[in-house]
């Protein structure tokens, strides 16, 4: 089976290099050419927690898109979408409902909330399948990424009551199959029923990290070290659980205690928000807090915390 990873940021290459070093037939596609050249040239190399360079053949979007390396797509495959937010066009949409149109599994990797119903298309809800990973990495150059943490991914169907019908028809589908792959390539995989719950643990958890960070310049060990940002910290994470519940999910109290313990052991880190802030980049806002307030509105709830930080953070990113 080929696995073709989409984005070449900071888990597409920590994946796209730990599945090809095991063996597993792997495709690299990435926003530009640059960084297609560099990793044909120098492959992937991982260090930190994992240290390992791997081959791995490349091309950029535009190519894939025009049709480069079309035998790929009469093969079994899954895709395995690792691209920001941000960067989900309308041409990626496209090229996603297509493919999925045409047998392919696609995994996706994304943060927040709001990219599958871009992708929605009948044919194609039997191959949606979500991972929530707690990995960490850091992109160090084009070819270059740092495994900064190991962490634990589940995986689950989107749309489960849609699958069965294709299973015989489209093997590559199977949740089993993706979770072998991965296991293989050395990650701690698990194939979850519940989904939907752990997309809302991962979406609170970033909701109540990264634009706070992002806002007051820390790495996410100091969040919780004062009094006030613990106090916002909390008032984020109600806000959430209260929201999750008008959506039939049941947020945990120990989930508060997982954002304490996240902070903890991020301690040094400093996240993707806060980076691209720092770098005047667009944030994923609209697809963390932008979601949720999304969400709050059309069940005639009020987030006044995270709609607070929501006005910041856009403000932040026209200021820079």
């Amino acid at each position: 089976m080929l696995v073709e990873v989409v984005g070449g940021g900071s888990l597409g290459l920590l994946f796209a290099a730990k599945l090809a070093a095991t063996g597993c037939r792997v495709k690299l596609v990435t926003r530009s050419r640059e960084q297609a050249e560099a990793v044909n040239e120098k492959g992937i190399r991982v260090e930190g927690w994992t240290e390992l360079t791997a081959e791995v053949p490349a091309l950029a979007f535009r190519d894939a898109v025009s049709g480069l390396n079309s035998a790929d797509r009469s093969e079994a495959r899954f895709i395995l979408l690792a691209v920001k937010q941000t960067a989900f066009t309308k041409e990626l949409a496209s090229y996603l409902i297509s493919s999925m149109e045409n047998g392919a599994g696609l995994v996706s990797l994304q943060n927040g909330i709001g990219h599958w119903e871009k992708l929605d298309s009948e044919k194609a809800r039997p191959f949606m399948i979500q991972a929530v990973t707690t990995e960490g990495a850091r992109r160090l150059s084009h070819s270059e990424v740092a495994h900064t943490g190991r962490g634990w991914t589940r995986i689950g169907h989107v749309h489960a009551k849609d699958t069965e019908p294709y299973i015989e028809k489209a093997p590559q589908i199977n949740l089993k199959t993706v979770q072998d792959c991965l296991k293989q390539a050395g990650f701690d995989v698990f194939v979850s029923k519940s989904i939907e719950r752990h997309i809302w643990s991962k979406l609170l958890i970033n909701a109540v990290i990264n634009p706070l960070t992002a806002l007051l310049r820390v790495p996410n060990g100091k969040l919780p070290e004062t009094s006030d940002s613990l106090l916002l910290m909390r008032k984020l994470f109600e806000e959430g659980r209260d929201l999750a519940l008008t959506q039939h999910v049941t947020v945990e109290e120990s989930l508060w205690d997982e954002i304490l313990e996240v902070c903890r052991k991020t301690a040094v880190n400093r996240s993707s928000m806060l980076q691209d802030i720092a770098a005047g980049r667009t944030t994923e806002i609209e697809a963390i807090t932008g979601g949720l307030l999304g969400k709050a509105e059309r069940a005639g709830m009020s987030m006044p915390t995270h709609e607070t930080v929501y006005r910041l953070i856009k403000a932040a990113e026209q200021s820079g």
